[in-house]
């Protein structure tokens, strides 16, 4: 998918969603990853709207519906509390939501190395990782005066 279909497509999710502040963990995460597209297929062979690796959604079950959004949901749903809970055992923490998204793309392995470190993350996937931050921070939009304004929550 093009960087300007995904801006689209991320642009449009938004605004369906605008109803509230912010949005889930998992939305965020299929908006970036593949632009909520059930059926992407990723480069490194990734699949679903979240990007998962085959090896890695077999640990979870052995369905290989990749493309059922209530599937491909829950598997989503494990794999990010098993992330979580891996780096709050490692780090003695929870993990913020720019956390959350590096381990989410790079896993834990990466992240340990270069010590759980935001500024040593590779600027990739720092940038992905701000763009998780602030979908998850958006305000509700606003109409005033005709114009649509979205904004980041300070």
């Amino acid at each position: 998918m093009t960087m300007m279909r995904r801006i689209v497509v991320l642009v449009l999710t938004v605004l369906a969603l605008s109803a509230r502040a912010g949005v889930s963990k998992l939305e965020a995460i299929g908006m970036i990853e593949s632009g909520n597209n059930d059926r992407a297929i990723g480069k490194a062979g990734e699949v679903s709207r979240y990007q998962i690796m085959p090896r890695v959604w077999r640990n979870y079950s052995a369905s290989r519906a990749y493309h059922n959004v209530g599937v491909s949901r829950r598997i989503a749903e494990k794999h990010l509390e098993n992330l979580e809970q891996t780096f709050r055992e490692r780090t003695g923490r929870e993990a913020t939501d720019f956390d959350r998204y590096v381990l989410w793309n790079a896993g834990p392995s990466y992240y340990g190395r270069i010590g759980f470190s935001a500024a040593r993350v590779h600027p990739v996937i720092r940038e992905r990782a701000q763009r998780f931050v602030n979908l998850r921070q958006m305000k509700p939009l606003a109409v005033s005066n005709g114009m649509l304004a979205v904004g980041a929550l300070p």
